[in-house]
Parts: structure tokens; C-alpha cells; sequence
């Protein structure tokens, strides 16, 4: 488990992307991290992106560690949000009603940042592969729940079904461990996105 200091130690190492003004800005956990790792320069419908993505994070960790002491510094038009799903395995407080309360104070920490067309787009939590650490059934609970209450000002993009194969998890092609993607992944995540943008 990556402990506060160590996703401060990642921002760090990310600093520039941090400081980046684009067209798109992605906040999330390593999904959105690790896109960096298979393109380097990151752009959606030839719109620029800053990856603030921040491998192993959990929701409650990205809004005290990142989102309240104001290391995003610039926000693109489209703000993408990918967090969820680490905040099963580990937080203690984890509920959905939880995810979605810490959703909504990063958004409400970075509003300042936004222009006034700055739309806010969630994404749902994608499914996992025959890990030991979260279930497939945990992940929808959650997407259930924020999907009925992602409030109007915050667009819900459904993922799971596009990850998922035949009995739900996610599909071999897209995953090199089971939970992250590979390049035939992230151009499903690529297509989700460009969609909205």
C-alpha cells in the first residue's frame, strides 16, 4: 500500500506535468498514471492533456495530498476523474457514499482553477482480472452507486462493459497483470474519452 509520503514522492517526480496548462486535464490513480508509460505525448482528439494521474492513490489521498494543498495548478476545459477503486482495498472509512463525498471535495478544491466552461466528466471504475485484493462484484457496487448519485454537474462515462469479456472481468487482450492496461487498452480508454472531447 503506498502511504501518503509516497504519493507525494510521485508527485514530485511528476512535478512538470503538474505545472502543465493543456486542453485536458486526467485525475486519477495509476490507469490514467501509466497511460504516460505506453505515449508520451498524451493528446485526445489533437487536444493537449496533463496527465495528473498518480499511480496506487485512492480518492481520500488524492483530495488531502494533492487536490487541498493546491499542487494542480491549471485545469483544462474537460477535466477527467478516474479514482475509486483503490480506496476499496485501501481505506478504512471505504464506502461508496464515502468515494463520492471525497469526489466531490476535490472537485470543489479545484473549482478555483476552472474557467467557466470547465466541464467535469467521472469515469466508472473498470473491472479487475483474478485479483486477490478487489472483486469484480465490489467495483460494481461502487460504479452502481455513483452512478445514481453523480450529480448534473458531473457527467458519469460508463467503462466497465467496453473492459469487460463475457463473464465480467476484464478482458485479457486489454490487461498486462490484470489490472492495468496495455496498449490495446488504453486505445479503448483512448476512444471512451475522445468522445466527450
Amino acid at each position: 500500500m503506498l502511504s501518503d509520503e509516497d504519493i507525494v514522492r510521485r508527485y514530485l517526480a511528476k512535478n512538470t506535468e503538474f505545472k502543465r496548462i493543456a486542453d485536458i486535464s486526467l485525475l486519477g490513480h495509476s490507469l490514467f498514471d501509466m497511460w504516460s508509460d505506453w505515449q508520451h505525448e498524451l493528446t485526445l482528439n489533437g487536444l493537449s492533456v496533463a496527465n495528473l494521474g498518480i499511480s496506487g492513490v485512492s480518492t481520500r489521498q488524492y483530495l488531502d495530498v494533492i487536490a487541498k494543498p493546491q499542487r494542480i495548478t491549471s485545469l483544462g476545459q474537460k477535466v477527467f476523474l478516474f479514482l475509486g477503486v483503490n480506496d476499496i482495498v485501501k481505506e478504512p472509512d471505504y464506502s461508496p457514499t464515502q468515494v463520492m463525498y471525497w469526489l466531490l471535495q476535490i472537485i470543489q478544491q479545484i473549482q478555483p482553477l476552472a474557467m467557466p466552461n470547465t466541464r467535469y466528466f467521472l469515469l466508472e471504475a473498470t473491472p479487475v482480472r483474478h485479483i486477490h485484493t478487489v472483486t469484480n462484484s465490489q467495483i460494481q457496487q461502487l460504479n452502481a452507486y455513483l452512478s445514481e448519485h453523480c450529480p448534473a454537474n458531473l457527467t458519469f462515462v460508463k467503462t466497465f462493459d467496453a473492459f469487460a469479456d463475457s463473464e465480467g472481468n476484464l478482458n485479457a487482450a486489454f490487461t498486462t497483470d490484470g489490472l492495468h492496461f496495455n496498449l490495446q487498452g488504453y486505445a479503448i480508454l483512448r476512444r471512451l474519452l475522445e468522445a466527450y472531447v
